[in-house]
């Protein structure tokens, strides 16, 4: 058996199909054919079925991928073990997080490329989560708690939320006794509903009042810098748009950041510096991401 053929089963098994599991590897979907018959003929056994939709695993497929994937773990834990001649993180990295906190990330890693110059770091801005078992990424920054699918956490910090509005706008809306009152106030979509910042507006916001709702936090400083009220959104991404100003120094709402990984590639070297340079800087920048001092 060649073992350099698992790796095309294993592609399979994660991309639930032949024309992603090419994709992923980036060669044709004969050779991912070719070489999953490869290893059938080898373990004289039917791996896969296929049929008009596709290839689906069989029971032994299923088997003989997780082998795989175990396969796949250790000769990653041992590159990472031995991370060149002087032992330090070697290979590429691909770090998915929101658009709206890439620029924070890529900021925390600059600097690693002048200490591990074998370290290929590649920041990737995404809309939504990426599925770390089929490789779409190494490392996932998230603004929430992913317990499901038996995922590794680290903790990062946490992230503050408050209101924000134009000069302009408050000119023509004095602020009264509640935080709200009197404000058109620029809302979420239902689907956002779980956001720290849309729950807060859920308990507080008078449902009358909402102008516009909007399907990010960045979406939400857009309406707010086009006069339409008054947005909740996280400090840090206030702080980036100089025209808006803070209504409060309260943090009305809170958000935690985690590394999230698969759990067999806890041990690697390259993984683990970068963790380290975000847990890094949410520590340095603690008063910021925090919003525990006005950014105003």
């Amino acid at each position: 058996m060649d073992w350099d053929d698992l790796k095309f089963l294993l592609a399979v098994a994660d991309a639930g199909g032949l024309a992603p599991a090419a994709r992923s590897l980036g060669v044709d979907p004969s050779t991912v054919s070719r070489r999953i018959v490869a290893l059938e003929k080898s373990l004289s056994t039917e791996l896969v079925v296929r049929t008009l939709e596709g290839m689906s695993l069989t029971e032994a497929g299923r088997s003989t991928a997780e082998v795989a994937r175990r396969f796949d773990a250790e000769l990653l834990a041992l590159e990472a073990s031995m991370g060149g001649k002087s032992g330090e993180p070697v290979g590429p990295v691909k770090v998915s997080t929101t658009d709206a906190f890439a620029p924070n990330v890529m900021r925390a890693l600059a600097p690693l490329h002048g200490r591990f110059p074998h370290l290929q770091i590649e920041v990737m801005p995404t809309h939504g989560p990426v599925d770390l078992r089929r490789r779409e990424a190494d490392l996932a920054v998230r603004m929430f708690r992913d317990d499901h699918d038996g995922l590794a956490l680290r903790r990062l910090g946490s992230i503050g939320w408050s209101l924000f509005a134009t000069p302009a706008y408050l000119a023509s809306h004095p602020q009264r006794a509640g935080l709200l009152d009197g404000h058109v106030v620029v809302g979420y979509s239902d689907q956002l509903r779980a956001v720290p910042g849309a729950a807060w507006l859920v308990a507080h916001a008078n449902p009358e009042a909402i102008g516009i709702r909007c399907g990010s936090p960045r979406a939400a400083i857009e309406a707010a810098l086009a006069g339409v009220g008054v947005c909740i959104v996280p400090c840090y991404l206030a702080a980036t748009n100089p025209p808006l100003v803070r209504l409060t120094d309260q943090v009305l709402a809170t958000s935690e950041a985690y590394a999230v990984f698969l759990p067999e590639r806890r041990g690697e070297a390259r993984l683990r510096v970068v963790i380290d340079a975000l847990v890094e800087m949410f520590e340095r920048d603690r008063a910021s991401l925090a919003a525990a001092t006005p950014n105003v």
